[in-house]
């Protein structure tokens, strides 16, 4: 009898046919010592995604077409996924992303150690000719830390992976969130007791989005996203510091400065003194900064961030519940 998949990788596609083949190409490239599968789960695609899976099973045999079109979004499409993964060890990624050389065997040495992993992103290898893109990334050499839930870490799903038993136990990806699905999943999950370990070795060339539209669109959903994690951990996050902070997700200015909540308008507003030629200078390096296509495309960030955050309607979000206080001696 053949053994069943030690791993499933599940890929979440809508309308990706312009980019899956090179995710494809890549998993086809690994070769782990274990049976495993790659289930693209189609969200409803309008384009030529499923037919394009489907002549691909003669490249690359591990390879699985799922129906993922029942409920809409990539949380729906992951879950669906699982639900049909055959392993117990799960892994994710995107059809717009190309995992690295040796990606699941360094899965698999992960989990066979710890239960919940993710790895690292490269923003290099898929640079396009464009220059209208952020200048940051998250994990480029580790977890997200949020101020506000100290002690608690987030990564994105499309480098993550973890045992089947542990998705399942705390219900898997929200499928009420547009983004952020991933962020509340890994909270959740510490939440219950799963560490969440950083596996650098874990690595995913990431397809940064580019264009000022495409920008703003992504930051927008990102900014709502980031309101209703905060109002879905208001009760946590209070429970776990002293003066509650506020989640921020977004670069301080268009030059890429760390985010500094509240922000600086005062020194921003005040005019340089002509016998301070080493402010002058500053403030013309900043400025040159950002009208930089990097630099405007940082700032068209931050704006969509904003905008979003302040759009978001939060009043059907669950909230979770403060973990229990523990015990002092």
């Amino acid at each position: 009898m053949t053994p069943g998949p030690v791993l499933s990788v599940v890929v979440a596609a809508f309308d990706a046919e312009d980019t899956l083949p090179d995710q494809l190409s890549a998993l086809r490239d690994q070769r782990p010592d274990v049976p495993w599968e790659v289930l693209v789960c189609d969200n409803g695609s309008r384009d030529a995604t499923r037919e394009l899976v489907e002549s691909w099973r003669r490249h690359l045999p591990e390879l699985r077409l799922v129906d993922a079109s029942a409920r809409r979004g990539p949380a729906a499409a992951r879950n669906i996924g699982v639900a049909a993964a055959r392993a117990p060890w799960i892994a994710f990624c995107d059809a717009d992303d190309v995992v690295g050389s040796g990606w699941v065997d360094a899965v698999l040495r992960a989990l066979a150690d710890h239960e919940f992993v993710a790895g690292r992103f490269d923003v290099e290898r898929l640079r396009g000719s464009s220059r209208f893109h952020v200048t940051w990334s998250p994990q480029l050499d580790g977890l997200t830390v949020r101020p506000s839930l100290p002690g608690l870490v987030t990564a994105g799903a499309g480098n993550m992976a973890m045992h089947k038993a542990v998705f399942t136990a705390v219900g898997g990806f929200d499928e009420g969130a547009r983004t952020a699905e991933d962020d509340d999943l890994c909270l959740r999950a510490q939440l219950a007791g799963h560490r969440l370990t950083w596996v650098p070795s874990m690595v995913l060339h990431v397809r940064r989005r580019s264009g000022f539209a495409s920008v703003l669109r992504q930051a927008y959903a990102y900014g709502q996203g980031a309101r209703r994690l905060e109002h879905r951990y208001a009760a946590v996050s209070a429970a776990l510091v002293a003066v509650p902070s506020v989640l921020v997700a977004v670069e301080a200015d268009a030059a890429g400065s760390p985010p500094v909540p509240g922000g600086s308008g005062a020194e921003v507003s005040a005019v340089p003194r002509i016998e301070r030629p080493d402010r002058v200078r500053r403030v013309a390096r900043r400025v040159a900064r950002v009208w930089r296509p990097e630099g405007l495309a940082n700032l068209t960030w931050r704006v969509g961030w904003v905008v979003g955050h302040a759009s978001a309607r939060v009043d059907d979000v669950p909230q979770v519940a403060a973990p229990p206080r523990r015990a002092t001696r």
